[in-house]
């Protein structure tokens, strides 16, 4: 498991059959053999999808091994890389045009782990393959969001309320959940949630245990940390970070 502010990498086994809804937008990618994808009425078995921030999916990876890469909060990267996948499924892109580039980088990433700052370079290669295929227009970043985005981000430990976290940024808070959803695709609530799993790792990759690291973070007790895990994620974080996967969490200084 690979943190940093823009993005996060998973890179391993994904056991059982899972349901998500991500708070960010995210590329699967699996490394083996095909995975079985649910989104409402439609099925697709394929290797490689987009799925849009919030968007819930279940996925059967079969026990393969796969790169689950979670996007910035903003949506450049989903925007590059939306016109990269040959098809639209209900809203999901299915299957990269790259595929085979994005699996070889992903396997080599899995099979010769390397420093954080190594990753993520290789990782901003990848997200820069959206231009290959199609001219992306550069995005007008709404100002006030990004600042409450950075307001989140910089007092991850509180529970801000959303009219407080309007008045820092001269909106009503209407307008500001609006223009919130418009922009990152998630409510703020979810979002707020997402960045403390997020946070989380960070305890937890200096040997905090879950309890700690939930509470460093601002989750009120160790059940409500897991419980927002799993209905993120799809699984416990024991099954991640304890005797299931017992994913290892690289991190980096700066934490990019």
């Amino acid at each position: 498991m690979y943190p940093w502010v823009k993005r996060t990498l998973f890179i391993g086994p994904l056991i059982g059959p899972i349901h998500v809804a991500y708070g960010a937008a995210t590329v699967v990618v699996s490394l083996g053999n095909s995975i079985l994808i649910r989104s409402g009425t439609e099925v697709v078995d394929c290797h490689s999808l987009l799925i849009p921030a919030g968007h819930p999916v279940s996925m059967d990876a079969k026990r393969e091994v796969i790169a689950i890469c979670h996007l910035d909060v903003l949506r450049e990267d989903f925007r590059r890389l939306h016109g990269s996948f040959a098809s639209m499924v209900n809203g999901l892109g299915i299957g990269l045009l790259d595929e085979p580039d994005f699996k070889r980088a992903f396997l080599e990433m899995y099979l010769q782990p390397s420093d954080s700052n190594t990753v993520y370079q290789k990782l901003e290669a990848l997200v820069n393959y959206g231009y290959r295929h199609r001219a992306v227009q550069p995005i007008t970043l709404d100002a006030r969001i990004v600042e409450a985005v950075n307001h989140i981000k910089s007092r991850v430990q509180e529970n801000i309320p959303i009219k407080e976290l309007a008045s820092l940024v001269n909106l009503s808070t209407p307008r500001l959940m609006e223009l919130f959803k418009l922009q990152t695709g998630v409510a703020i609530r979810k979002f707020r949630l997402w960045h403390r799993l997020y946070a989380s790792m960070i305890p937890i990759s200096g040997g905090a245990s879950l309890t700690d690291a939930a509470l460093s973070v601002g989750f009120s007790d160790s059940p409500h940390f897991s419980h927002t895990f799993s209905s993120i994620w799809g699984v416990k974080p024991s099954c991640i970070f304890g005797g299931g996967i017992g994913a290892d969490i690289v991190v980096s200084e700066d934490l990019s």
